[in-house]
């Protein structure tokens, strides 16, 4: 080989390692690599393998002279050759001058395919698709044009692709079972328990909603829920499901997402190498969720081409992976329930959501109130949101602070995601000036929580300070003494049971113990 040649190769895989180093966080990486050997080699054609859960070995990206190979030609390479370089383990150059192998047993496959000549090299380890059963994955380039010049030293600069490959797939691989591990660990549903159906529906403002919420705990139908943002639609949507026992639960959120196969895998999944950087097959959220429900947030914001995806599924119940190689679909019995805070009505008229969609997911329409239509039940949800963001402390509020809550000059833009990030502030402020404290005053307040003035103080300070710190006093021991005879009363219905009064009042054991030994009451 002479000199300008060498040089020449070096100089390529000088650039194959600059393209490596700077493009290689993005998806289109193996494709530009390939792309970049097919072109500085002369070859024809370029492909990745890799191993896939069954051992079989099939391509995750396959290019020819700038351009995606279609499934077919995808197919159309020497397996004899990429089965002995996983066999060995080594690098391989073919050509008719000899077959490195076996001298003068040319490949029936390379035969029919009219291939000239073949390099290929072993992607180490890293490589492998998780739950392959060992066989190394390859890089493979062939020519098809007899007036090709191929040499061993274009064998070097597949080598040294293989091995930059290598790492990429190591660190992608170890994020895409990172996700995988962690998606099947959230599909049956998030590990802190959501509100209870029954906590949801007492306020008498829930009225309305309760009685549309009866009329589909027994049904199968698609719910549609409608509301501003922050008024507890995934909340209600859970609630729901838990109570009709349609689980596993998953959420969905799919409207950040515009790429089509994107959209797709996470929905309905997709088989390894359907397309370029399927390194390895992917469970969508459909499959996850059969036989319970499926929430999709914010579906006002799906694409228009995924929501013709979505229609099928909701007229059939079944659906096809990208790349499922078999005539008959799969099938899921996934509940939906799809919600958005958006204008349906005007994103119809606008063409931006499918009119015949709507139609299928609003079987049962439930549409929830803004918390500034709901003030009157404000004092009683906040004092249930301080039971379950501090159960062992059982916090309550003044009447001052009810009050305030529930007062005209909030407008609560926020609803109830609003509402619990200001008595999770109100707590902080209340334990910062008293790590003791059981209850919180409108003085724990903030105007900007509450969604007004950031330059207004609700509750501006009182003028006699000694006097409010002594009615605070009292209204606490009010409170106390008040808590004192619930306990009592549980107590005294359960038998002196502490573990059945603690359920029933709905605190920890552990808490209810350490209240009755404060008050010098061992049980």
């Amino acid at each position: 080989m002479d000199a300008s040649l060498d040089g020449e190769l070096w100089t390529h895989a000088q650039a194959l390692v600059e393209r490596c180093v700077t493009a290689a966080s993005r998806d289109e990486f193996l494709d530009d690599t390939l792309d970049h050997l097919v072109e500085v080699l002369g070859a024809d054609r370029g492909l990745i393998l890799l191993a896939d859960e069954t051992g079989a070995t099939c391509a995750v990206n396959a290019r020819g002279r700038g351009r995606a190979l279609p499934a077919r030609d995808r197919e159309e390479l020497s397996r004899t050759l990429v089965r002995q370089v996983q066999a060995t383990g080594r690098p391989l150059f073919w050509e008719p001058a000899g077959d490195p192998a076996e001298p003068g047993d040319v490949p029936r496959s390379v035969i029919s395919l009219g291939i000239v000549a073949a390099l290929a090299a072993p992607l180490h380890r890293v490589a492998l698709a998780p739950g392959a059963r060992g066989e190394p994955g390859v890089v493979y380039v062939d020519y098809r044009d007899p007036r090709a010049t191929v040499t061993p030293r274009h064998l070097e600069l597949v080598c040294l692709a293989a091995r930059l490959i290598s790492i990429v797939l190591e660190r992608r691989q170890a994020v895409e079972v990172a996700r995988a591990d962690l998606r099947a660990a959230l599909a049956p549903g998030d590990t802190a328990p959501p509100p209870s159906l029954d906590d949801l529906l007492r306020p008498r403002s829930m009225d309305a909603v309760r009685r549309e919420v009866e009329l589909c705990l027994h049904s199968e139908l698609p719910i549609l829920m409608l509301g501003e943002s922050g008024t507890g639609k995934t909340l209600l949507a859970r609630a729901i499901a838990e109570a009709s026992g349609r689980a596993p639960i998953v959420r969905a959120m799919l409207g950040q997402a515009d790429d089509l196969n994107t959209i797709t895998s996470e929905l309905f999944g997709h088989e390894q190498g359907s397309y370029s950087g399927a390194l390895q097959r992917r469970v969508g959220l459909v499959e996850y969720a059969d036989g319970g429900t499926l929430i999709l947030d914010e579906i006002l914001n799906l694409p228009s081409h995924a929501q013709q995806l979505l229609l099928d599924f909701t007229q059939f119940g079944t659906y096809r992976p990208l790349g499922w190689p078999k005539p008959e679909p799969k099938r899921s019995r996934a509940r939906l329930i799809a919600a958005t805070n958006g204008d349906l009505d005007a994103a119809m008229r606008d063409q931006r959501f499918r009119r015949d969609l709507y139609y299928r997911l609003s079987a049962i329409t439930i549409s929830l109130p803004p918390l500034r239509d709901r003030r009157a039940d404000i004092p009683a949800m906040a004092e249930g949101v301080l039971r379950r963001i501090d159960p062992a402390r059982a916090l309550g509020l003044t009447v001052e602070a009810r009050r305030l809550l529930a007062a005209d000059d909030w407008p609560w833009p926020g609803n109830l995601r609003q509402l619990e990030a200001a008595l999770h502030r109100a707590r902080l402020r209340a334990l910062a000036i008293d790590r003791d404290a059981t209850i919180i005053d409108a003085a724990h307040f903030a105007a900007r929580d509450l969604g007004g003035d950031p330059g207004r103080d609700p509750s501006p300070p009182p003028h006699d300070l000694g006097a409010a710190w002594r009615d605070l006093q009292a209204q606490q021991a009010e409170l106390t003494a008040r808590q004192d005879a619930l306990i009592e009363l549980a107590l005294a219905r359960h038998g002196g049971v502490v573990a059945r009064a603690a359920s029933e009042l709905g605190v920890a054991r552990t808490s209810l113990v350490g209240r009755l030994q404060a008050r010098g009451k061992d049980r």
